[in-house]
């Protein structure tokens, strides 16, 4: 038995002569619980796959221990022979971090995972922090159970960090990797426990003698808070030592985009030869209001809000949406028309492409270049053999269902493609910008295309294309331009002006992203409409939480301009967020204030929502502390406003006692 004993934490690890288990230990009120050290998966050259863990059945098993540093060598598991693994931990006062290496030199077996080091935890309260979008609090998960099972970095791991804790603290889990390899994450919660498993993909993943190392490493450190202290730690690492950064302030980013305090979303009313093919989820109101609602509409609001404002357009193009991609070109003569408009009213365009997906059908369209003689090369290949693809609910004209497939970003004929298509749309078209959907929402996939220039497997390729590809299309990127993604994977910030924030809609959001990454991208949006559209707490809920998370509001159909209620709360948010730009693009989110209010909560379409919200930014030199309060019902209320001014290192009350007046932000400047 090894055990290691600190202040805020302690660990026991049990060493027998066939493997070596975590059997105890403790971070605050949480107890280690046993478990394996590491989990891997083996694959024979059939195909079959193998798992093998730490805790027994290695023929050799060898410890070295000296003060705060531990290694453990075992090798040849059960009928396994010659891969050895490596686990080297170096604790300190603050907690232990832990690095894997894999030695594979067996002929007949490639290795395809191996999972970094966790701890399996128990508490009588046990709430976890899980980086989905912009970070979920799930509080109670012990009791009240949670299961996840996601690859990073994607739409719903959007970073490397996880935290679990209870009432006097708990334990960061942070994956230090500056490269954004890819892995898996499953968090699990529920009986008073917790567990979390990190798969770091094999490099060389379906080839025999792969030996790799898993990236970076992972930290385990006590904390004394919650989420948002672990959220402080990782900044510290991704601030000093990730690749994805870009300058702090986007001295690249216009001025003018930065200062965008509301966006529209919308499509443009189908073409006969766009069938019944359109966006599902955005729900244009087009059909209630007529065919010059999306522009008319949109000129009407940016007059009423006194404001600039910006224009997410879908199906400017001629092909119908999700078919035919990537053929976007030419756009439809209405649409040039109807940005021509749009732009006259000084409101910004950005036009949708789709930046990862290959229509497999598309030779039948008659394109010369299609996905059958070109993009299938591109294309990712699975385990199996087959190209991976994902079925869309759009019909093409022959009735069959659409198949979009994810290119492989090391395919450098579609960094060309990308390119080519950048250039011509901003040479056609009067618009601002482009919005590469996807890149930083769908989740990397471990590619097998023996064509490829990357090792088959994991690795951090993925990212790395998609960067290079946007890199070369940024590098003839017109000044005046702005350019964002879907959703908000860290790995693409320095490719992106923004990223598209439109489903931080759980109910259990923090603002974790922004704690981390205020300053280095523009967040934009939420959405509120389609089958919530008529759900007013909802819109007004999300629209205070936009302002208090540092987002650029919006992202919602021009409609709200006809509904005189939404307005009055939409313009309070709107100015407000104008007003305080350079905080948000310049500050830092600060420890958000505890509210308890007069007001219960309300449950509606899907999520429990506050009445009252609060929270603070500060600048960088502290020369200017910002409280934010929103009450978003239609009564008036009482609030109790608990703030930490030790924290923020200002003078102000720890208790702020308000009256709020019905739909009102509330802004005191310290």
């Amino acid at each position: 038995m090894i055990t290691i004993e600190k202040t805020a934490w302690s660990l026991s690890i049990s060493v027998s002569e066939s493997g070596i288990s975590f059997d105890g230990g403790r971070f605050s009120d949480l107890s280690v619980v046993p478990s394996p050290v590491f989990h891997m998966t083996l694959e024979d050259p059939s195909g079959n796959s193998f798992s093998v863990d730490s805790a027994s059945g290695w023929k050799t098993v060898r410890t070295a221990q000296n003060d705060g540093y531990l290694k453990f060598w075992l090798s040849d598991p059960g009928d396994f022979t010659d891969i050895t693994v490596i686990v080297t931990g170096r604790a300190d006062t603050g907690g232990i971090s832990w690095y894997t290496d894999v030695i594979n030199e067996s002929a007949g077996y490639s290795v395809t995972g191996v999972t970094y080091p966790t701890p399996a935890l128990s508490g009588e309260v046990l709430h976890l922090f899980v980086p989905d979008c912009c970070g979920r609090a799930v509080m109670n998960a012990g009791k009240n159970g949670f299961y996840s099972n996601h690859m990073y970095p994607g739409h719903n791991m959007s970073m490397q960090f996880f935290a679990w804790w209870s009432e006097n603290g708990g334990i960061y889990l942070g994956v230090h990797d500056p490269d954004a390899c890819m892995k898996s994450f499953v968090i699990q919660a529920g009986h008073d426990e917790g567990h979390l498993r990190i798969d770091f993909s094999g490099i060389g993943a379906g080839h025999p003698s792969n030996s790799f190392s898993t990236a970076g490493y992972i930290r385990w450190e006590a904390i004394s808070g919650d989420w948002y202290d672990a959220a402080m730690l990782y900044a510290d690492f991704v601030h000093a030592n990730a690749k994805w950064l870009p300058a702090k302030g986007r001295p690249d980013t216009p001025q003018k985009f930065k200062e965008i305090p509301y966006w529209i979303c919308d499509y443009i009313p189908n073409s006969e030869k766009q069938m019944e093919a359109r966006p599902m989820t955005l729900a244009s109101v087009s059909e209630r209001y007529g065919k010059d609602y999306w522009t008319d509409a949109a000129i009407a609001l940016k007059k009423e809000l006194g404001t600039p404002v910006a224009y997410h357009v879908y199906n400017w193009h001629e092909i119908p949406f999700n078919i035919n991609y990537p053929h976007f070109m030419p756009a439809r003569e209405t649409a040039i028309e109807g940005m021509k408009k749009l732009k006259d009213a000084g409101i910004y365009i950005f036009p949708y492409i789709n930046a990862v997906s290959w229509e497999m059908d598309d030779a039948d369209e008659g394109f010369e270049e299609n996905f059958s003689n070109t993009g299938i090369h591109g294309a990712v290949i699975q385990k199996d053999g087959t190209p991976l693809y994902v079925p869309y609910p759009q019909k093409k004209a022959n009735g069959q269902d659409t198949r979009l497939a994810p290119i492989c970003p090391t395919y450098l004929r579609w960094h060309r493609i990308m390119n080519d298509l950048t250039r011509e749309m901003e040479a056609e078209l009067p618009i601002d910008g482009i919005y590469f959907d996807q890149i930083a929402a769908v989740p990397p996939y471990p590619c097998r295309n023996p064509e490829h220039s990357h090792k088959p497997g994991g690795g951090s390729y993925w990212s790395d294309g998609y960067n290079r590809m946007m890199e070369k299309i940024n590098a003839e990127k017109p000044a005046d331009k702005f350019y964002f993604s879907e959703s908000n994977a860290e790995a693409y910030m320095k490719s992106f002006d923004g990223f598209l924030t439109w489903v931080w809609t759980m109910g259990d959001d923090v603002p974790a992203f922004p704690a981390v990454y205020a300053g280095y991208i523009q967040m934009l949006g939420r959405y509120t409409d389609g089958a919530k559209r008529d759900d007013d707490s909802y819109f007004r809920y999300h629209l205070a939480e936009s302002l208090l998370f540092g987002q650029q509001p919006g992202w919602l159909n021009a409609h709200v301009v006809y509904n005189e209620e939404r307005m009055r709360f939409l313009k309070e948010i709107v100015r407000t967020r104008y007003q305080y730009t350079q905080l948000f693009c310049e500050g830092k989110l600060m420890r958000p204030p505890v509210v308890r209010s007069s007001l219960a909560p309300v449950s509606s379409s899907g999520i429990t929502m506050r009445q009252v919200t609060a929270g603070v930014w500060q600048t960088h030199d502290r020369s200017k502390t910002v409280l934010f309060v929103v009450n978003v019902s239609k009564e008036s209320a009482s609030a109790s406003v608990q703030l930490h001014p030790q924290e923020y290192g200002i003078d102000c009350p720890e208790t702020l006692n308000l009256t709020l007046d019905p739909m009102s932000v509330t802004v005191i400047e310290y």
